[in-house]
């Protein structure tokens, strides 16, 4: 666990080489596996890096939270964050629905930074899940939620960190 989180910041400092979706492509029916980047309000972002940030027992009820944020041109990011049962990143992939249980097997928030103001936002949605895998040293993440002001965000980022 340690030494895949220790791959995972590491790789967070190293920008990858991503390309965006071009603006014409309407992807609004699901998220495009075949490419890294996030869709809000319409604008397509590229992925630049990524890092899982382990959160521990964050809410001290007995769930393991862990935060996977994905480092976007422009200075922008978006976080999201998904509880487990246990310390270990599990194998395979599950899909976690929003909530604000912090039951494990959630999704229990997402934060960004989207635009020139610098502003912060935090989680608060009005529904959506993301769908985290990892299998063996390859993580990824496809996420579709909209904020309470009905503004659509959808993403993915797939990376592997070698040993």
């Amino acid at each position: 666990m340690e030494k895949v989180l220790n791959y995972l910041m590491i790789a967070a400092v190293a920008a990858l080489v991503c390309t965006a979706c071009s603006k014409d492509d309407d992807n609004s029916g699901g998220v495009d596996k075949s490419k890294n980047y996030v869709k809000y309000n319409g604008k397509d972002y590229a992925v630049v890096s990524a890092g899982l940030a382990d959160y521990e027992d964050f809410y001290e009820n007995g769930t393991y939270s862990y935060g996977i944020r994905l480092m976007l041109e422009e200075g922008n990011f978006v976080e999201v964050d998904v509880l487990f049962s246990n310390s270990t990143f599990p194998e395979g992939s599950k899909t976690y629905a929003y909530s604000t249980s912090h039951a494990a097997g959630t999704m229990d928030a997402f934060f960004y930074k989207i635009g020139d103001d610098g502003s912060e936002s935090e989680g608060s949605l009005k529904s959506g899940s993301a769908t985290v895998s990892k299998n063996g040293d390859t993580f990824e993440i496809s996420f579709n939620v909209t904020t309470p002001d009905n503004k659509a965000f959808s993403g993915h980022h797939k990376e592997t960190v070698e040993d």
